[in-house]
């Protein structure tokens, strides 16, 4: 199986739109990632981010998380995206998961 690395974009079987792979480099060994999609209309937020600079326009859906086995479905290396776009999307990842004081 081809690697795959954190920030990679792909294009994967049964998914409409293509994803970023947002899981760590350690975590892709396994043949399984987790990604999130990329749509080209979206509106920019805390959530939805855009990819600057990069092959692939559109807004990564972070809110959308996605695990999938690449081990059983086709997929693609589309490109890669640079380093200060991976370190937002995966801040507004775990945002989400963060525990909010009471």
């Amino acid at each position: 199986m081809q690697k795959i690395e954190q920030g990679d974009l792909l294009k994967v079987g049964g998914l409409k739109y293509p994803v970023i792979v947002v899981s760590n480099d350690f975590f892709n060994e396994s043949g399984k990632a987790i990604v999130c999609p990329i749509v080209k209309d979206a509106i920019e937020g805390p959530l939805h981010i855009k990819l600057k600079d990069c092959a692939v326009e559109g807004y990564v859906l972070c809110e959308q998380v996605r695990y999938v086995d690449l081990a059983e479905r086709r997929f693609s290396k589309m490109t890669a995206t640079h380093y200060f776009d991976i370190m937002d999307i995966s801040d507004a990842v775990m945002g989400m998961f963060d525990y909010q004081a009471l």
